[in-house]
């Protein structure tokens, strides 16, 4: 048979069989194009965001804050700039979302005319109603246990009043759960009471952990909560209480601690030419203070934020230049990732774009340090590549390959990972929803959510080759005809 002949046959052969062989997906965009465009994601880009996102003058940005507001409008403007444009038409580049902030620290509690000391005196804890009231009558109830054993509310009318008890059970009772604090509140809200107060002894040395927890704002995502607006709940100092007028027996209380606020989600768009798009992600969000200290998160997540605008700038330009992508582009800058991952979730409740043509979201979560495993700082974790899409991992390793060269860490990825990664920034709302992920991560170092995780200690040479990194994956989703397999 003539060599030529041969050839030709080996090659059909070979193309037929390609599904079957491992790695066989191959990268089918132009990659000197890519690469061009790549090499616009430069340090001094990437500095220039970063030195303003991680500033004092955004305070820590955390969710519904000045601070957070603040970089929410930086980044809109950066998209303005640019001409990427808003997803939302004229209606501008912000998705705004309800919080639920608590803050437990504005609670009001008198006994007897004296004004108790928040922690020092009292506390209250879960999810109390917010409601006001004035001199209401204290009525003792022992424990405040309503049982076959026994009724500490026999012949005492507590309607329209506040009950006072001990904490625990006596030993005459049997059933240990009659002394949940739960079971006594429900047992006091049928007998008619307003508030609950439970004389703590030893005070001073207990739930130090609760105390310190509540001492801090506590944000839920508004409408998701899992637990519904209770009678309030105080715990006292006995030895406070013994110390006051105990024979009229009134207490007032102001229990007005939620307050609606909203968080911002901000998005940019790229058309393509399909109804399809991708999603790049990142979090620009981070905890604010920490005892009087601001906590600027540099690294989390200021680097993937600074890495997203300077993506977002490098499609913008091809796509000026006249290379429009077959699928949209989303750059999706989310908010109240440090509360609970509020605005990814929010946004795939409530998204631009069906999330059945999402084909899927790259997410870049602190990526501009060495953490306190590795050896040297060639490298980056993945995780949930190939969690979903088997093609997604293999087209971004071939990307690493031919392009980047970075060491592939996929520890994290494993599905009995303690750390449970997987399920710790916003890629997993997408995954949730069958959507393919890529989570690019640098790992914990010894400045996480701490003041000292500073613009400073960035390694800006990593953050650019990481930014060109996701830049590359992100085009061959984009502009390749073929839609992702999963």
């Amino acid at each position: 048979m003539h060599n030529k002949t041969i050839y030709f046959i080996l090659l059909f052969l070979l193309n037929a069989c390609s599904v079957l062989l491992p790695g066989s997906y191959t990268l089918k965009t132009n990659q000197t194009k890519s690469s061009q465009y790549s090499k616009t994601i430069t340090q001094n880009e990437l500095k220039k965001h970063l030195k303003i996102i991680s500033s004092d003058d955004f305070e820590g940005r955390e969710t519904t804050t000045i601070g957070q507001k603040k970089a929410a409008n930086y980044i809109k403007n950066h998209f303005i700039n640019n001409n990427i444009k808003s997803p939302f038409g004229d209606t501008g580049y912000l998705q705004s979302f309800p919080v639920d902030v608590l803050d437990f620290s504005k609670v009001g509690f008198s006994y007897n005319g004296t004004k108790l000391t928040f922690i020092e005196d009292f506390y209250t804890y879960g999810n109390p109603v917010n409601c006001t009231f004035n001199n209401v009558p204290v009525v003792d109830v022992g424990y405040g246990i309503s049982s076959f054993q026994t009724n500490d509310y026999l012949g005492i009318n507590v309607k329209g009043k506040a009950v006072i008890l001990k904490d625990g059970i006596p030993n005459s009772i049997i059933a240990k759960k009659e002394g949940n604090w739960r079971k006594k509140l429900k047992t006091a809200n049928k007998a008619g009471a307003v508030a609950v107060i439970f004389r703590k002894e030893n005070y001073s040395d207990t739930d130090l952990k609760i105390k310190k927890y509540l001492q801090y704002p506590i944000m839920k995502m508004h409408g998701n909560q899992k637990t519904k607006p209770q009678t309030p709940v105080f715990i006292v100092n006995e030895q406070k209480l013994k110390q006051l007028n105990l024979n009229q027996n009134k207490v007032s209380f102001n229990t007005s601690i939620s307050q609606i606020k909203t968080g911002e989600n901000v998005l940019g768009f790229i058309p393509g030419l399909t109804d399809e798009i991708i999603v790049i992600s990142a979090h620009y969000d981070h905890i604010g203070y920490d005892r009087g200290e601001i906590c600027n998160g540099a690294d989390d997540d200021g680097s993937g934020t600074s890495s997203l605008l300077s993506i977002s700038k490098a499609f913008q330009k091809a796509f000026e230049d006249g290379n429009k992508p077959q699928r949209g582009i989303l750059f999706l800058a989310v908010s109240g990732e440090e509360k609970g991952l509020f605005g990814s979730l929010f946004y795939t409740e409530n998204p631009s774009f069906p999330l059945s043509k999402t084909v899927a979201d790259l997410n870049i979560d602190m990526v501009g340090r060495q953490d306190s495993i590795q050896q040297d700082n060639n490298y980056i974790y993945l995780i949930g590549s190939d969690r979903i899409s088997k093609e997604l991992h293999t087209i971004n390793e071939q990307i690493n390959n031919k392009h980047v060269g970075f060491k592939l860490d996929y520890t994290y990825n494993a599905k009995d990972d303690p750390n449970n990664f997987y399920q710790r920034s916003d890629h997993y709302n997408f995954a949730k929803n069958n959507i393919p992920v890529i989570f690019y991560f640098g790992g914990l170092h010894e400045d996480y959510h701490k003041p000292t995780d500073d613009f400073e200690k960035i390694d800006f040479l990593k953050l650019e080759r990481i930014s060109r990194f996701v830049f590359l994956t992100a085009w061959e989703l984009a502009y390749r005809k073929k839609t992702l397999s999963k």
